[in-house]
């Protein structure tokens, strides 16, 4: 039987990620109303899983009235067929550029999916022209997110 990662967090672990990446701002006394614990022993387990890399990193959801770039676009990839070193190359490649977000290497049709964020439709046009005709990418489809809902 393999040991997974996972099997190193409990339920009580398991609560705090799920209410962290809601919030991760909230203190100690939120996290014990929540999960049943101490505050103490609450903040001593996110110091944990900060330590063990359970939680890589904690940014900031920067409301679209307060960002230059508020057009948010869900590209979908269809590249050629890659090993494993170049797909990391164009994964680096495309990481490079500070439109886009994150990447998602998927299954299906599509092979990435990219999180881009432009000033306007007309910005991420000239971009996809510039870029999205080059080898290894095949064709891509683009949807534009109209309205963006997070969980609490």
């Amino acid at each position: 039987m393999s040991h997974s990662r996972l099997d190193e967090l409990d339920t009580f672990d398991q609560k705090l990620i799920v209410l962290l990446q809601g919030n991760a701002r909230q203190t100690g006394d939120q996290l014990s109303e929540q999960v049943g614990l101490s505050s103490a022993a609450c903040l001593r387990r996110v110091q944990r899983l900060r330590k063990i890399g359970a939680i890589e990193r904690e940014v900031a959801v920067i409301s679209p009235e307060f960002q230059a770039k508020s057009t948010s676009i869900i590209v979908f990839l269809t590249v050629s067929r890659l090993d494993p070193k170049r797909k990391q190359i164009l994964t680096k490649r495309l990481l490079a550029f500070e439109e886009v977000e994150r990447i998602f290497s998927v299954t299906g049709e599509d092979d990435f999916v990219l999180f881009m964020k432009f000033p306007s439709i007309t910005d991420f046009t000239d971009f996809a022209d510039a870029h999205f005709y080059e080898s290894p990418i095949e064709g891509y489809e683009s949807t534009v997110v109209l309205r963006e809902f997070i969980r609490d």
